[in-house]
């Protein structure tokens, strides 16, 4: 077995568990589509009109605005405790197991990261068939959700290193949780809830520097309009700058725990 198909394999069983972890415990999933469930509904509601406001460019609907938002809110929120598992696997000495095993500690790692793409992506599609059937549209069809899906699922594994560096960094439950916390501002600090003309100055310069802003953009008109390639170009280009540097960083602290 070649060293990248055993990589793939310990990577695939090591994954399974990881899954099963979290499958075991529903209240995970409630907890992290609850929110923006509720944001979804009552927002939708409350401030329909807003679109009548000079800024937000002609959209017809609230609920089609906000809908890509709280998609992107649903693989923010998935995986911003994400960190969280390994610790506990850490606590209880299962990961001192593992590494005592023949097996590549970076498959440990990957174990833990490659099933939140899933995770992402399954619970942001909760939420987008939600959003569909209190009216949102979705102009381009399955191939569309797929797409929305995907983008959600890869946002999730590269924002995870925003819950997994603090986790291996500071070995502490409550410092993980706390940390994760101030991450909270930048979800929406972006166009989730009101165009970037709308916004103030100081909120606008971070707002274009957003990756979730990026993602939100990506996923919009595959909703409202069609495929625009260049925002799902700039929503992939964000992506990928981000979860280098934050996986680059999640694998220094891994390999300081591990070592």
């Amino acid at each position: 077995m070649t060293a990248v198909a055993a990589f793939a394999y310990e990577t695939w069983w090591l994954g399974l568990r990881t899954t099963m972890r979290f499958i075991r415990v529903p209240a995970n999933t409630i907890s992290i589509v609850f929110f923006p469930l509720i944001q979804l509904f009552l927002f939708s509601q409350l401030f329909k009109d807003i679109v009548q406001v000079p800024g937000f460019g002609g959209e017809g609907s609230y609920l089609n605005y906000l809908a890509p938002g709280q998609v992107a809110f649903t693989s923010f929120f998935a995986v911003s405790w994400s960190g969280y598992g390994l610790l506990l696997e850490y606590r209880s000495g299962y990961l001192d197991k593992l590494r005592s095993l023949p097996i590549r500690r970076w498959s440990i790692l990957a174990a833990e990261q490659v099933p939140l793409f899933l995770q992402a992506a399954f619970m942001s599609g909760i939420v987008l068939v939600a959003s569909i059937l209190l009216g949102a549209s979705i102009e381009t069809g399955i191939p569309g959700f797929l797409m929305i899906l995907a983008l959600a699922g890869l946002f999730g594994v590269g924002w995870a290193g925003t819950s997994f560096i603090p986790a291996l960094m500071t070995k502490s439950e409550q410092a993980t949780s706390s940390l994760s916390l101030l991450f909270f501002p930048f979800a929406f600090m972006s166009t989730a809830f009101v165009p970037e003309a709308l916004m103030p100055d100081w909120i606008r310069f971070i707002n274009d520097w957003n990756p979730i802003t990026y993602l939100i953009e990506g996923i919009r008109p595959l909703m409202v309009s069609g495929f625009d390639w260049g925002a799902i170009g700039a929503a992939l280009l964000a992506i990928g700058i981000m979860g280098v540097i934050l996986q680059v960083a999640t694998i220094w602290a891994f390999h300081r725990l591990a070592r």
